[in-house]
């Protein structure tokens, strides 16, 4: 493995954490952990694609303190503001100001990155604050040298992928063609692919931090299309053993996913396994970054990551050849019946009637209340 792999890990704003990433720099020459990433919670000043309640509680003394501490151990913190809708705030003066002052002090307390989604507020923010490098969100939906072009020429430093093009390597290479800067995937995605839902999820998200959330009616449907065993094959993960196929084509930055799951979780364990492309046990658990409280696990489904070898073979060596007529495939199918038990698909096809009978009292809910 001599190609250098970047990491970039949700944090739980605690230092302990951050000097186990820093032994984890020590220990791997090719592999290092460069940044952590999150918002100030729960009281959120902007919106983005994760509910403040729900993420790790920090103010803005904690965060400084925090930024400062990363930094002495060589770890930048990226502030996250990947909403995909401001209510237009960002284009009207009071919007405008407060941002500026916002960014402002994110600059001022030496975070050196910020996520963002909104092309506007990347303009703002190259206007107001230079010295802050832009990485545009997954969120963006970058799919195509076209989008990934725009982006160039819009100064972004660095561009995480459209989770749906993963197994596309022919759209990746083309991608690398015409954007010179740096890539980032997410490894450890738990979307499923081309999700009718997502970008509606996305906006849900966006106004959570103002609580307008009360009915989970994204969340209950984003539960129900992941359940099935063949399902879980179609999710947009990446295993450990198949980083290589990335970083063959000049992907260097690996995401992990789970600013939710550092509560109870390992995220150092689970990049390891990443750093090392290796893991034998339930993949799912290391998806979920080894969160106690499963929070993707259905009637605690296990997938033997061991099965999976060769798996991303021939989307590697076929590009193009899914061509998601499921129906006339059955690729996912077979290795999901190698890799998933017989006995947790059979739970999973009844777990999925109880569920789907639970989603059918909306909006008779709402009417009730």
């Amino acid at each position: 493995m001599g190609y250098m792999k970047y990491f970039c890990l949700p944090s739980d704003f605690k230092y302990e954490t951050i000097d186990k990433y820093a032994e984890i720099n020590e220990k791997y020459e090719h592999s290092k952990i460069i940044e952590t990433y999150g918002q100030l919670a729960p009281d959120s000043i902007f919106g983005s694609c994760r509910s403040p309640k729900y993420l790790p509680a920090v103010d803005l003394n904690q965060l400084e303190k925090y930024v400062k501490y990363s930094d002495d151990k060589g770890i930048e913190f990226n502030y996250i503001i990947n909403a995909t809708c401001m209510g237009n705030d960002e284009l009207t003066k009071e919007g405008y100001d407060k941002i500026c002052g916002f960014l402002n002090m994110l600059q001022d307390i030496g975070v050196k990155w910020i996520t963002l989604c909104l092309p506007s507020l990347m303009e703002i923010a190259k206007y107001k604050t230079p010295n802050l490098k832009i990485k545009a969100s997954t969120i963006c939906l970058i799919d195509s040298p076209l989008k990934a072009k725009f982006y160039y020429e819009l100064g972004i430093k660095r561009l995480v992928l459209d989770e749906d093009i993963y197994k596309r390597f022919d759209i990746l290479k083309n991608i690398k063609k015409v954007y010179p800067g740096d890539i980032e995937i997410i490894a450890n995605s738990f979307c499923l692919n081309d999700c009718p839902y997502k970008m509606f999820h996305y906006n849900s998200f966006s106004h959570s931090y103002i609580h307008k959330d009360k009915y989970k009616y994204y969340g209950t449907r984003c539960n129900n299309i992941h359940i099935g065993a063949e399902n879980y094959l179609k999710l947009n993960w990446i295993r450990p053993e198949d980083l290589h196929y990335y970083s063959e084509i000049g992907i260097s930055y690996f995401k992990l996913q789970g600013r939710t799951n550092v509560y109870d979780g390992n995220p150092a364990k689970a990049v390891t396994h990443y750093i090392e492309e290796y893991y034998d046990g339930d993949l799912i658990s290391l998806l979920e970054l080894f969160s106690k409280s499963r929070p993707f696990t259905i009637a605690m489904t296990e997938i033997d990551n061991r099965k999976l070898d060769g798996f991303l073979d021939r989307f590697f060596l076929e590009p193009g050849f899914c061509n998601k007529v499921c129906s006339e495939c059955g690729y996912c199918k077979g290795f999901s019946d190698i890799s998933i038990s017989r006995t947790d698909a059979t739970i999973m096809d009844v777990f999925k009637i109880i569920h789907k009978a639970t989603m059918d009292e909306f909006p008779k809910l709402l009417d009730e209340r």
